[in-house]
């Protein structure tokens, strides 16, 4: 297997960061699961900021990837596949980069408008660099609520997808 991709194959790089991506997002699902309708406690605090440095990393996993996609061949360009298909492939693959990285900002402003310091997994913490503002909390909250309910039709879908094309190829025929 190639370090990068080829015009028909994802490489080494590009398919670790997908499964980077992958399991740091199913462990954001996990924790945010459940926290979610916990009163303020030691232990919800705890969950949170685990989820909050964990969603730092994915932020950059997905950085990481958009710019190793942006810079190598994609595969699916060259897949023996109807152009809608192409079109349904390559669209889905932007709105779910879209929709992370929106989740990720709606995230990062959540912290920031916290009026708290951010920790990264207790190894360091980052002063806080304005005051709390909490209709702005609130509404980067709602957000990313909002959002983590787009993500799971999405995930369905490019999952779906791949099963099909795993079980019945990549050609027209």
């Amino acid at each position: 297997m190639n370090i990068k991709n080829t015009k028909t194959q994802y490489g080494l790089i590009a398919r670790i960061l997908h499964w980077t991506s992958v399991l740091l997002l199913l462990t954001l699902i996990v924790i945010a699961s459940q926290f979610e309708g916990m009163l303020a406690s030691p232990e919800k605090l705890k969950l949170t900021a685990s989820h909050s440095s964990i969603g730092l990393v994915f932020f950059l996993v997905i950085l990481a990837r958009l710019t190793w996609r942006n810079v190598n061949h994609n595969p699916i360009k060259s897949y023996s596949i109807k152009s809608w298909q192409k079109l349904a492939a390559i669209s889905l693959h932007r709105c779910i980069y879209i929709v992370l990285i929106a989740q990720c900002v709606a995230g990062i402003v959540m912290l920031v408008t916290a009026g708290k310091p951010i920790q990264l997994f207790n190894l360091f913490e980052l002063i806080p660099f304005i005051e709390k503002h909490t209709l702005l909390n609130n509404f980067a909250l709602n957000t990313h609520f909002f959002i983590s309910i787009m993500i799971y039709p999405l995930l369905a879908i490019h999952i779906s997808a791949a099963i099909y094309h795993q079980i019945f190829g990549l050609t027209d025929d």
